[in-house]
């Protein structure tokens, strides 16, 4: 009785936690059953980035997810989403469900979100059906835990500055180049000896002005602030999360003294959240979430325009204020005086409400057989908009070069007008069945969901889907896992007949590291190996909803109907009447992707390191497009353009087909030394697409072909270098041979088409070989506008009680395309650059094998200034995209005040990029330049908890 057995322990560390949930289509699973590509952004790592919109948070943390950095401006500086690149030539945009329900995410607190997941391969999305092809984001917010109340406060504060700010010339320089070109196109210089003096001495500020527009009218800093605060807790009975969140942005143009109105663009914006959860009996549980959002924008009456004069307008334009203190500028619009446009012509105003609500009921029917329970969900969104506009026009002079005045507009008094924006509202409701069971060393989980949504527009005109779910999974010993998914969804955008699919996906998974000759294995402690094939659609395929109807529309205004009544003729303001517009095409129907994903996860060095990875390959089938091959056949007149309304014939059909392939995955380390932590984590996205079908009008050459080729490749001619003297026929005396009053070309140098050419214009390659360069010459000439390749590298540590954290983020194989004021000299009189000094100089020989830029024109040339690749820059980068160092206050101080914690950090957003791209940042997306700058921020915040 006293004798004591001995026993053996041997504590095996976790190669994953097999507890740990991750939200899936419609529910949520163990990370150790998943076998379809998910990845996952912990809400601390977005809430580093300080960003007041959400897809700005995501950049470079999330594999399989390329972004592609909008403007800058105050409440519209949403990023561009792509999970794993392009599959269609319509709407790329992915599903993004917030707590089960379709919502606007991209105004969400990063301090509510409890997981962001995003759904890659046909395993994942297959639920969705004709709405998951694009891929889909889940993001659930925070809920209250059972305990005493937390209450966590945050307080930021950030400075915004511009990333980058192109480099203008001085009215100096602008004058000598603009005399030079208007000497190269044959015409006398403007400006004088006299005017160049006094632009070079500043002698004379009112008839030779030297304005920067960009130092005169923007900030050199702006202010953000966002203040948080929650509470969470919760008893048997009710657990509850509440938050408050506010935002104010300013907008970076300089204050101007105006009593009537603010001058500025500014985004105010405040959220609030109550996510409650009853537990009404033993095995009912209910769920109340209710979201409140009000958005107030800002901004001056003609906003939209400012930075396209403050990139445009010449620095020698004219003075803001004249001399005898009346407000200079010009009648005509398109050449407003920043000044007069931002200080008197008014502002807008729009507020946006936004409300949300989920109830959720769930009852365990453990009572019926274990595992068993059913859940039910109605959702509301409803949003609506108002505006509140001033407007006014000032009494404007021009005060001439030779000091005179000139009145160019007269006093519009200030009027206000108010109405009512875009509304909007979508009911949701959801019914399912869940069944979760283990028997022994067999898993098994099955779900059958209803799903109908219903949306309505500012017209009032409905969007509606109906959807049934089902999956079933099964694991043995948690080691062979099986799942199978299904969608059988239907979509009020098609004809009766072709509004419902079935989209069906499968996959296997394999945990290798659990057989035998793995197993006990510190250098591989896990490997998983998972592969998924299915099929899921995209609806998004146009810019019109209900394509399968025939659409009539009024006639033009040169098309009135000529009544014959006499004195009897109706009274009517419009006797246009309708005509037929395009075609309706009842067969018209979803996209269908076919999606195939293998890869891995796995563990090494006693789960130090990490390594995931993954194949895709998606065939696209059925994508929307029109078939200009047939009216070609037929003898009717070639569409211009690419616009469906630009053909009233033929409608667009489901023609298209395009394939896309690549590899995403993820590397993390962790390591510690003593009282130091670290580490490591890298994740990596490639992925490229082919044009295998999109019914192209007859074209003579394979080159002029987009099949073949990547989505939105660069088309135009390719730029070969410029013209140089020896290309043309020169006299004895060794100057160029007029014919004509034109310079001649030698023979066998391919003759432009689009204009006369002189040494030191582009030179184009003749890709047919016919010695002359016209549209037959114009052909792929680069890669595309988004990139093949996306990556970032977070590396962290921490000691005691200091941490750092630092985001790396970049890009690889895209192209960006330049034009008119962003790269082109002298567009509409505007202005230059420092890269147009190192033009091709006539009068200088020394710049003639050197030069760097074309010889410059006066005005838009017809040869020079047309689509090539010498407009194109190379848009890759490497970003230092986030910065954040913190201190946590040590636990004696916070048990002293009575705090669970206090942490104080700065972090910066936007810090340097390296790239390839002069003047602009290489995300900014405006071909002219026009765009509201993207945005650097230095933070700092607190963060309380009591």
């Amino acid at each position: 009785g006293n004798q004591t057995t001995p026993y053996r322990i041997k504590l095996v560390p976790s190669a994953i936690d097999l507890e740990e949930a991750v939200v899936v289509g419609y529910g949520v699973q163990k990370k150790a059953s998943v076998v379809g590509a998910i990845s996952q952004v912990r809400s601390e790592d977005l809430q580093m980035s300080s960003v007041p919109n959400l897809t700005n948070a995501i950049a470079g943390r999330v594999a399989g997810v390329i972004t592609v950095m909008g403007s800058g401006k105050p409440g519209s500086d949403d990023s561009k989403i792509y999970i794993r690149g392009l599959g269609t030539s319509n709407s790329t945009d992915p599903l993004v469900l917030v707590d089960g329900i379709e919502r606007d995410w991209k105004q969400i607190d990063p301090e509510d979100i409890e997981t962001f997941s995003v759904l890659k391969d046909a395993s994942a999305t297959a639920v969705y059906g004709v709405r998951g092809a694009n891929g889909v984001i889940l993001i659930t917010t925070k809920r209250g835990k059972v305990g005493k109340p937390n209450l966590n406060v945050s307080v930021q504060t950030a400075i915004q500055q511009p990333i980058r700010i192109p480099k203008y010339l001085d009215s100096y320089n602008y004058a000598l180049l603009y005399n030079e070109a208007l000497i190269n196109d044959g015409y006398e210089p403007m400006y004088t000896e006299n005017d160049l003096n006094h632009y070079k001495t500043g002698d004379s500020p009112y008839t030779h002005p030297n304005n920067d527009l960009y130092d005169d009218f923007v900030k050199d800093y702006s202010l953000q602030e966002m203040v948080n605060l929650n509470v969470n807790g919760g008893t048997d009975f009710m657990k509850y999360y509440i938050s408050a969140n506010i935002l104010h942005q300013e907008g970076i143009y300089k204050d101007f003294s105006n009593i009537d109105y603010n001058t500025n663009t500014n985004y105010n914006r405040i959220n609030l959240r109550s996510n409650l959860d009853f537990q009404i009996t033993k095995s009912t549980t209910l769920g109340v979430d209710l979201t409140g959002r009000l958005e107030v924008r800002q901004q001056p009456n003609l906003d939209d325009d400012l930075f396209k004069k403050i990139t445009r307008l010449p620095p020698n334009y004219n003075p803001y204020i004249n001399p005898d203190g009346t407000l200079g500028g010009r009648s005509d619009e398109s050449r407003l005086a920043p000044y007069a446009l931002i200080t008197q012509y008014g502002n807008r105003n729009r507020n946006k409400n936004v409300l949300e609500g989920v109830f959720k009921l769930k009852e365990q029917m453990d009572y019926v057989t274990k595992g068993l329970s059913v859940r039910a969900m109605a959702g509301l969104t409803s949003s609506i908009e108002s505006r509140r506009d001033i407007s006014t026009k000032p009494t404007l002079y021009y005060y001439d070069i030779t000091g005179n005045y000139s009145l160019n507009r007269t006093y519009e008094a200030i009027s206000i007008s108010t109405g009512k924006g875009p509304g909007f509202r979508r009911v949701t409701l959801e019914a399912a069945v869940d069944y979760n069971r283990t028997f022994g060393n067999h898993a098994v989980t099955a779900m059958a969901l209803y799903q109908q949504s219903q949306s309505y527009d500012q017209w009032n005109i409905p969007t509606g889907y109906q959807n049934y779910v089902g999956r079933a999974t099964y694991g043995y010993k948690q080691r062979y896992l099986f799942e199978f998914n299904v969608g059988y969804n239907g979509s009020m955008q098609f004809d009766k007949d072709h509004r419902y699919g079935l989209f069906p996906a499968l996959s296997l998974g394999w945990v290798a590291s659990d057989e035998s000759f793995l197993r006990d294995n510190s250098i591989l402690p896990y490997l998983k190996i998972r592969g998924s094939y299915g099929e899921i659609g995209n609806d998004k395929i146009g810019d019109f909803k209900y394509l399968y109807e025939q659409v009539y529309k009024l006639a033009p205004n040169n098309q009135k109907y000529q009544w014959n009544w006499g004195e009897s003729a109706p009274n009517t303001k419009d006797n246009r009447g309708y005509i037929e517009g395009q075609l309706g095409n009842d067969n018209v129907t979803w996209e269908r992707a076919k999606k195939f994903n293998i890869g891995f996860d796995s563990k090494f060095f006693d789960n130090k390191l990490s390594i995931t990875a993954d194949y895709f390959y998606e065939k696209r089938n059925d994508i929307l497009a029109i078939p200009y091959s047939i009216p070609l056949i037929l003898g009717m007149n070639k569409p211009q353009g690419d616009q469906r309304e630009d053909f009233q014939g033929l409608p667009p059909q489901n023609i298209g087909e395009i394939h896309n392939q690549g590899m995403d995955g993820e590397i993390a380390f962790n390591g510690k030394s003593k009282e130091f932590t670290y580490f490591i984590k890298a994740n990596f996205t490639y992925a490229h697409n082919i044009i295998d079908r999109l019914d192209e009008e007859g074209k003579k050459y394979d080159w002029q072909k987009k099949e073949g080729k990547p989505l939105n490749t660069h088309m135009g001619y390719t730029y070969v270098g410029l013209f140089q003297m020896d290309d043309f026929v020169t006299d004895g005396a060794g100057n160029l041979a007029l014919e004509g009053g034109f310079p001649v070309l030698k023979p066998g140098i391919p003759v432009p088409t689009m204009g006369v050419v002189y040494p030191g214009d582009c030179r184009y390659k003749d890709l047919n070989n016919d010695g002359i360069i016209n549209d037959d010459d114009i052909g792929a000439i680069c890669g595309t506008n988004i990139p093949e390749i996306t990556y970032g590298i977070t590396l962290g540590g921490s000691y005691k009680n200091f941490d750092i954290n630092i985001l790396l983020q970049g890009t690889q194989d895209a192209y960006v395309y330049y034009e008119r004021d962003a790269v082109w000299e002298f567009t509409q009189q505007g202005k230059v650059m420092e890269h147009h000094l190192d033009r091709y100089n006539p009068r200088d020989p020394s710049s003639w094998e050197t030069a760097g830029y074309p010889r410059l024109h006066s005005s838009d040339n017809a040869n020079n200034h047309v689509k090539s690749s010498r407009w194109l820059y190379d848009r890759s980068y490497l970003r230092v995209k986030n910065i954040e160092i913190g201190y946590n206050l040590p636990k004696s101080v916070l048990n002293k005040l009575k705090m669970k914690k206090i942490r104080v950090y700065a972090n910066g957003t936007n810090l340097w990029t390296y790239d390839h791209v002069m003047n602009w940042d290489p995300e900014n997306g405006s071909a002219d330049g026009s765009q509201y700058p993207q945005m650097r921020l230095w933070n700092i915040g607190l963060n309380l908890t009591f």
